[in-house]
């Protein structure tokens, strides 16, 4: 299969430069699969989950929303905020999921609820990025 170049880019770094066989991303409708020789496009990202293949090796990042553009056999992802699957402080997330189902539970004045449902679909991309990893790992017997 031809390969595709992907950065993954946010204000702060670039997080990924590399070769693809295909990149999975969570665009605003839906998922959006792109191939290598992909049409042109520009898609918003919503939070979620970034799945990049080469070979048999799969390689999973969050992000919190931002865009991807497609064009010359290029995706550039340029993400609000993006991390490695593996760099994701679990612990971290879960805190911020929580804070994120409480402030929903107990609206306040306070309280903007558009924040916090972000806050909660960012947090929980976070966990379910580092969730396959740790279930890959597992499946091929790496601790």
């Amino acid at each position: 299969m031809a390969a595709i170049s992907v950065d993954i880019l946010t204000p702060d770094r670039r997080v990924l430069q590399a070769q693809a066989d295909s990149v999975v991303v969570p665009a605003a409708d839906g998922e959006l699969g792109i191939l290598s020789h992909h049409a042109p496009l520009v898609a918003e990202l919503q939070p979620g989950q970034i799945r990049m293949r080469t070979g048999d090796n799969t390689q999973y990042f969050a992000v919190s929303g931002g865009f991807v553009e497609v064009k010359n056999n290029h995706v550039v992802v340029m993400a609000e905020t993006a991390e490695m699957a593996h760099e994701i402080d679990v612990e971290r997330a879960r805190q911020a999921a929580e804070r994120a189902k409480e402030a929903l539970r107990s609206p306040s004045l306070e309280v903007n609820l558009a924040q916090a449902e972000a806050a909660l679909r960012r947090a929980l991309a976070r966990l379910h990025a580092a969730e396959q990893v740790r279930r890959h790992r597992q499946a091929a017997g790496i601790r």
